[in-house]
Protein backbone atom coordinates (compact mmCIF):
# COMPACT_ATOMS: atom_id res chain seq x y z
CA UNK A 1 0.00 0.00 0.00
CA UNK A 2 2.97 2.36 0.55
CA UNK A 3 4.22 1.78 -3.00
CA UNK A 4 1.10 0.95 -5.02
CA UNK A 5 2.82 1.52 -8.35
CA UNK A 6 4.87 -1.63 -7.69
CA UNK A 7 1.74 -3.74 -7.49
CA UNK A 8 1.05 -6.20 -10.31
CA UNK A 9 4.65 -6.06 -11.50
CA UNK A 10 4.82 -9.65 -10.23
CA UNK A 11 2.09 -10.43 -12.74
CA UNK A 12 4.23 -9.10 -15.59
CA UNK A 13 7.90 -9.81 -14.92
CA UNK A 14 7.55 -13.62 -14.48
CA UNK A 15 6.34 -13.87 -18.08
CA UNK A 16 9.98 -13.16 -19.04
CA UNK A 17 11.41 -16.11 -17.06
CA UNK A 18 10.66 -18.77 -19.65
CA UNK A 19 11.64 -16.75 -22.75
CA UNK A 20 14.95 -15.62 -21.23
CA UNK A 21 15.75 -19.16 -20.11
CA UNK A 22 14.99 -20.49 -23.59
CA UNK A 23 17.34 -17.91 -25.14
CA UNK A 24 20.01 -18.90 -22.61
CA UNK A 25 19.58 -22.59 -23.49
CA UNK A 26 19.86 -21.80 -27.19
CA UNK A 27 23.13 -19.94 -26.54
CA UNK A 28 24.66 -22.58 -24.31
CA UNK A 29 23.80 -25.45 -26.65
CA UNK A 30 24.94 -23.58 -29.78
CA UNK A 31 21.50 -23.96 -31.34
CA UNK A 32 21.66 -20.18 -31.75
CA UNK A 33 25.15 -18.89 -30.86
CA UNK A 34 24.12 -15.32 -31.68
CA UNK A 35 20.95 -13.26 -31.60
CA UNK A 36 18.26 -14.29 -34.08
CA UNK A 37 15.31 -12.08 -35.01
CA UNK A 38 12.83 -14.89 -34.40
CA UNK A 39 13.80 -14.84 -30.73
CA UNK A 40 11.88 -11.58 -30.46
CA UNK A 41 8.73 -13.70 -30.80
CA UNK A 42 9.53 -15.23 -27.42
CA UNK A 43 8.76 -11.83 -25.90
CA UNK A 44 5.26 -11.77 -27.38
CA UNK A 45 3.55 -13.03 -24.18
CA UNK A 46 5.30 -10.29 -22.21
CA UNK A 47 4.03 -7.63 -24.64
CA UNK A 48 0.48 -9.02 -24.51
CA UNK A 49 0.55 -9.09 -20.70
CA UNK A 50 1.92 -5.53 -20.68
CA UNK A 51 -0.89 -4.27 -22.91
CA UNK A 52 -3.51 -6.01 -20.77
CA UNK A 53 -2.03 -4.53 -17.59
CA UNK A 54 -1.28 -1.08 -19.01
CA UNK A 55 -4.61 0.48 -17.96
CA UNK A 56 -3.91 -0.59 -14.38
CA UNK A 57 -0.30 0.63 -14.47
CA UNK A 58 -1.47 4.06 -15.69
CA UNK A 59 -3.92 4.52 -12.81
CA UNK A 60 -3.16 6.94 -10.00
CA UNK A 61 -1.74 5.78 -6.69
CA UNK A 62 -5.07 6.50 -4.99
CA UNK A 63 -6.97 4.33 -7.48
CA UNK A 64 -4.53 1.48 -6.99
CA UNK A 65 -4.80 1.72 -3.20
CA UNK A 66 -8.58 1.61 -3.48
CA UNK A 67 -8.34 -1.51 -5.61
CA UNK A 68 -5.80 -3.20 -3.33
CA UNK A 69 -7.93 -2.31 -0.33
CA UNK A 70 -10.75 -4.44 -1.75
CA UNK A 71 -9.28 -7.69 -0.50
CA UNK A 72 -11.83 -10.06 -2.05
CA UNK A 73 -11.58 -8.48 -5.49
CA UNK A 74 -7.77 -8.33 -5.54
CA UNK A 75 -7.43 -11.95 -4.36
CA UNK A 76 -9.98 -13.07 -6.94
CA UNK A 77 -7.92 -11.35 -9.64
CA UNK A 78 -4.74 -12.98 -8.31
CA UNK A 79 -6.23 -16.31 -9.32
CA UNK A 80 -7.90 -14.92 -12.44
CA UNK A 81 -7.49 -15.78 -16.10
CA UNK A 82 -4.27 -13.78 -16.66
CA UNK A 83 -2.31 -15.52 -13.91
CA UNK A 84 -3.76 -18.88 -14.94
CA UNK A 85 -2.40 -18.28 -18.43
CA UNK A 86 0.95 -17.29 -16.90
CA UNK A 87 1.18 -20.76 -15.37
CA UNK A 88 0.83 -22.37 -18.78
CA UNK A 89 3.29 -19.93 -20.35
CA UNK A 90 5.81 -21.16 -17.75
CA UNK A 91 5.10 -24.82 -18.55
CA UNK A 92 5.26 -24.15 -22.29
CA UNK A 93 8.60 -22.35 -22.27
CA UNK A 94 10.35 -24.58 -19.75
CA UNK A 95 9.05 -27.58 -21.68
CA UNK A 96 10.53 -26.05 -24.85
CA UNK A 97 13.82 -25.55 -22.99
CA UNK A 98 13.99 -29.26 -22.16
CA UNK A 99 13.09 -30.15 -25.75
CA UNK A 100 15.85 -27.91 -27.13
CA UNK A 101 18.33 -29.43 -24.70
CA UNK A 102 17.51 -32.99 -25.71
CA UNK A 103 17.55 -32.06 -29.38
CA UNK A 104 21.09 -30.80 -28.89
CA UNK A 105 22.11 -33.66 -26.60
CA UNK A 106 22.01 -36.14 -29.47
CA UNK A 107 24.33 -34.03 -31.56
CA UNK A 108 26.96 -33.15 -28.94
CA UNK A 109 30.23 -34.05 -30.65
CA UNK A 110 32.83 -36.05 -28.75
CA UNK A 111 35.45 -33.37 -29.31
CA UNK A 112 33.60 -30.84 -27.22
CA UNK A 113 35.66 -29.84 -24.23
CA UNK A 114 35.10 -31.31 -20.80
CA UNK A 115 33.97 -27.87 -19.65
CA UNK A 116 31.19 -27.75 -22.23
CA UNK A 117 29.93 -31.18 -21.22
CA UNK A 118 29.94 -30.14 -17.57
CA UNK A 119 27.94 -27.03 -18.44
CA UNK A 120 25.41 -29.11 -20.35
CA UNK A 121 25.05 -31.58 -17.47
CA UNK A 122 24.40 -28.66 -15.13
CA UNK A 123 21.92 -27.22 -17.59
CA UNK A 124 20.03 -30.50 -17.72
CA UNK A 125 19.62 -30.61 -13.93
CA UNK A 126 18.66 -26.94 -13.81
CA UNK A 127 15.93 -27.39 -16.43
CA UNK A 128 14.42 -30.48 -14.82
CA UNK A 129 14.44 -28.92 -11.35
CA UNK A 130 12.90 -25.71 -12.70
CA UNK A 131 10.21 -27.59 -14.61
CA UNK A 132 9.40 -29.68 -11.51
CA UNK A 133 9.12 -26.57 -9.33
CA UNK A 134 6.90 -24.94 -11.95
CA UNK A 135 4.63 -27.99 -12.25
CA UNK A 136 4.28 -28.22 -8.47
CA UNK A 137 3.56 -24.48 -8.34
CA UNK A 138 0.79 -24.81 -10.93
CA UNK A 139 -0.73 -27.72 -9.00
CA UNK A 140 -0.70 -25.78 -5.71
CA UNK A 141 -2.10 -22.72 -7.51
CA UNK A 142 -5.18 -24.66 -8.55
CA UNK A 143 -5.41 -26.38 -5.18
CA UNK A 144 -5.76 -22.91 -3.64
CA UNK A 145 -8.08 -21.60 -6.36
CA UNK A 146 -10.39 -24.61 -6.10
CA UNK A 147 -10.00 -24.78 -2.30
CA UNK A 148 -8.96 -28.42 -2.19
CA UNK A 149 -8.85 -29.78 1.38
CA UNK A 150 -5.39 -29.81 2.98
CA UNK A 151 -3.59 -29.05 -0.30
CA UNK A 152 -4.84 -25.46 -0.46
CA UNK A 153 -2.94 -24.78 2.77
CA UNK A 154 0.34 -25.33 0.94
CA UNK A 155 -0.11 -22.00 -0.85
CA UNK A 156 2.11 -19.90 -0.82
CA UNK A 157 4.75 -22.18 0.75
CA UNK A 158 5.44 -23.76 -2.65
CA UNK A 159 7.41 -20.59 -3.48
CA UNK A 160 10.12 -22.00 -1.21
CA UNK A 161 11.00 -24.20 -4.18
CA UNK A 162 12.16 -21.09 -6.01
CA UNK A 163 14.29 -20.14 -3.00
CA UNK A 164 15.89 -23.61 -3.07
CA UNK A 165 16.57 -23.22 -6.80
CA UNK A 166 18.26 -19.84 -6.24
CA UNK A 167 20.50 -21.15 -3.45
CA UNK A 168 21.32 -24.31 -5.40
CA UNK A 169 22.33 -22.24 -8.42
CA UNK A 170 24.43 -19.99 -6.19
CA UNK A 171 26.15 -23.05 -4.70
CA UNK A 172 26.92 -24.35 -8.20
CA UNK A 173 28.38 -20.97 -9.11
CA UNK A 174 30.65 -21.07 -6.07
CA UNK A 175 31.62 -24.74 -6.31
CA UNK A 176 32.05 -24.73 -10.11
CA UNK A 177 32.73 -21.15 -11.24
CA UNK A 178 33.63 -22.34 -14.75
CA UNK A 179 29.92 -23.06 -15.31
CA UNK A 180 29.28 -19.34 -15.58
CA UNK A 181 32.58 -18.18 -17.01
CA UNK A 182 32.67 -16.18 -20.21
CA UNK A 183 34.65 -18.77 -22.14
CA UNK A 184 32.59 -20.19 -25.01
CA UNK A 185 33.46 -23.02 -27.36
CA UNK A 186 32.29 -22.90 -30.98
CA UNK A 187 29.97 -25.51 -32.36
CA UNK A 188 31.27 -28.14 -34.82
CA UNK A 189 29.57 -26.29 -37.66
CA UNK A 190 31.28 -23.03 -36.68
CA UNK A 191 34.64 -24.78 -36.39
CA UNK A 192 34.18 -26.29 -39.84
CA UNK A 193 33.35 -22.90 -41.35
CA UNK A 194 36.29 -21.15 -39.69
CA UNK A 195 38.86 -23.91 -40.10
CA UNK A 196 41.69 -23.24 -42.55
CA UNK A 197 42.47 -25.98 -45.10
CA UNK A 198 44.88 -28.60 -43.79
CA UNK A 199 48.52 -28.30 -44.80
CA UNK A 200 49.98 -30.91 -42.46
CA UNK A 201 52.00 -33.69 -44.04
CA UNK A 202 52.48 -37.06 -42.37
CA UNK A 203 55.84 -36.13 -40.83
CA UNK A 204 54.40 -32.99 -39.27
CA UNK A 205 51.43 -34.92 -37.89
CA UNK A 206 53.78 -37.54 -36.43
CA UNK A 207 55.93 -34.88 -34.76
CA UNK A 208 52.88 -33.06 -33.34
CA UNK A 209 51.42 -36.34 -32.07
CA UNK A 210 54.68 -37.02 -30.24
CA UNK A 211 54.59 -33.56 -28.69
CA UNK A 212 51.00 -34.05 -27.56
CA UNK A 213 51.80 -37.34 -25.86
CA UNK A 214 54.86 -35.78 -24.24
CA UNK A 215 52.74 -32.98 -22.78
CA UNK A 216 50.45 -35.58 -21.26
CA UNK A 217 52.97 -38.17 -20.11
CA UNK A 218 55.72 -35.86 -18.87
CA UNK A 219 53.96 -32.64 -17.94
CA UNK A 220 50.65 -34.29 -16.97
CA UNK A 221 48.51 -31.54 -18.49
CA UNK A 222 45.46 -33.76 -18.13
CA UNK A 223 45.50 -33.01 -14.39
CA UNK A 224 44.25 -29.55 -15.26
CA UNK A 225 40.48 -30.01 -15.01
CA UNK A 226 39.89 -26.95 -17.22
CA UNK A 227 42.22 -28.06 -20.00
CA UNK A 228 40.92 -27.11 -23.46
CA UNK A 229 41.87 -27.77 -27.04
CA UNK A 230 43.02 -24.15 -27.23
CA UNK A 231 45.40 -24.74 -24.31
CA UNK A 232 47.05 -27.60 -26.18
CA UNK A 233 47.29 -25.64 -29.42
CA UNK A 234 48.83 -22.70 -27.55
CA UNK A 235 51.45 -24.97 -25.97
CA UNK A 236 52.32 -26.34 -29.41
CA UNK A 237 52.20 -22.84 -30.93
CA UNK A 238 49.73 -24.14 -33.46
CA UNK A 239 45.99 -23.70 -34.06
CA UNK A 240 43.04 -25.74 -32.85
CA UNK A 241 42.22 -27.07 -36.31
CA UNK A 242 45.65 -28.66 -36.77
CA UNK A 243 45.73 -30.12 -33.27
CA UNK A 244 42.22 -31.50 -33.71
CA UNK A 245 43.24 -32.98 -37.07
CA UNK A 246 46.25 -34.72 -35.56
CA UNK A 247 44.17 -36.07 -32.70
CA UNK A 248 41.39 -37.35 -34.93
CA UNK A 249 43.30 -38.48 -38.03
CA UNK A 250 46.73 -39.51 -36.73
CA UNK A 251 46.16 -40.54 -33.10
CA UNK A 252 42.61 -41.70 -33.78
CA UNK A 253 41.00 -40.05 -30.77
CA UNK A 254 38.94 -36.96 -30.14
CA UNK A 255 40.33 -34.30 -27.82
CA UNK A 256 37.79 -35.35 -25.19
CA UNK A 257 38.78 -39.04 -25.39
CA UNK A 258 42.49 -38.29 -25.64
CA UNK A 259 42.56 -36.29 -22.42
CA UNK A 260 40.16 -38.47 -20.46
CA UNK A 261 42.03 -41.67 -21.31
CA UNK A 262 44.98 -40.26 -19.38
CA UNK A 263 42.69 -39.21 -16.53
CA UNK A 264 41.16 -42.68 -16.30
CA UNK A 265 44.60 -44.29 -16.12
CA UNK A 266 45.64 -41.77 -13.47
CA UNK A 267 42.54 -42.61 -11.46
CA UNK A 268 43.30 -46.33 -11.70
CA UNK A 269 46.83 -45.75 -10.41
CA UNK A 270 45.56 -43.63 -7.54
CA UNK A 271 42.86 -46.18 -6.67
CA UNK A 272 45.41 -49.00 -6.61
CA UNK A 273 47.71 -47.11 -4.23
CA UNK A 274 47.09 -48.34 -0.63
CA UNK A 275 48.05 -44.93 0.73
CA UNK A 276 44.89 -43.52 -0.87
CA UNK A 277 42.53 -45.99 0.78
CA UNK A 278 41.08 -43.27 3.03
CA UNK A 279 40.09 -41.08 0.07
CA UNK A 280 36.71 -41.27 -1.64
CA UNK A 281 36.41 -42.22 -5.30
CA UNK A 282 35.33 -38.66 -6.08
CA UNK A 283 38.42 -37.26 -4.38
CA UNK A 284 40.60 -39.57 -6.48
CA UNK A 285 38.75 -38.56 -9.63
CA UNK A 286 39.25 -34.87 -8.90
CA UNK A 287 42.94 -35.50 -8.27
CA UNK A 288 43.14 -37.28 -11.63
CA UNK A 289 41.85 -34.19 -13.43
CA UNK A 290 38.08 -34.60 -13.59
CA UNK A 291 36.05 -31.65 -12.37
CA UNK A 292 32.69 -33.22 -11.60
CA UNK A 293 31.27 -36.48 -10.35
CA UNK A 294 28.76 -36.72 -13.19
CA UNK A 295 31.39 -36.37 -15.91
CA UNK A 296 33.74 -38.81 -14.19
CA UNK A 297 31.05 -41.49 -13.80
CA UNK A 298 29.91 -41.13 -17.41
CA UNK A 299 33.44 -41.23 -18.87
CA UNK A 300 34.58 -44.11 -16.65
CA UNK A 301 31.56 -46.25 -17.54
CA UNK A 302 32.07 -45.51 -21.24
CA UNK A 303 35.79 -46.40 -21.14
CA UNK A 304 35.73 -49.46 -18.86
CA UNK A 305 32.17 -50.76 -18.97
CA UNK A 306 32.07 -50.57 -15.17
CA UNK A 307 30.98 -47.98 -12.67
CA UNK A 308 33.85 -46.56 -10.58
CA UNK A 309 32.56 -48.28 -7.44
CA UNK A 310 32.23 -51.64 -9.25
CA UNK A 311 35.77 -51.27 -10.61
CA UNK A 312 37.13 -50.40 -7.17
CA UNK A 313 35.35 -53.35 -5.59
CA UNK A 314 36.62 -55.70 -8.30
CA UNK A 315 40.20 -54.47 -7.87
CA UNK A 316 39.97 -54.81 -4.11
CA UNK A 317 38.75 -58.41 -4.40
CA UNK A 318 41.58 -59.24 -6.79
CA UNK A 319 44.16 -57.75 -4.44
CA UNK A 320 42.76 -59.73 -1.51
Amino acid sequence: MRFPHLSHLTWLIPVLYGPLTLIYVRRLTHIAPAFQKKELLYLLPFLVWLMVQLPYFLQSAAAKRAYLGNWELSVQDDFGLLNQLTNFVHLLFFGLCIRVYHKHEHRIPDFYSDLTKVRLLWLQRFLYITFAITAIGVFIFYAKKLDWPYLSGLYPFHFLGVVVLIYWTAYQAIAHPVLFSAEVYPSPEEQAEEAPPSRLDNATQQAMAGQLKKLMEEEHLYLNSELTLKDLSDRLQSNKQYVSEVLNSYIGKTFYDFVNDYRIEAFKRLAADPSNSSLTLLALALEAGFNSKATFNAVFKKKTGLTPSAFYKEQHIKEV
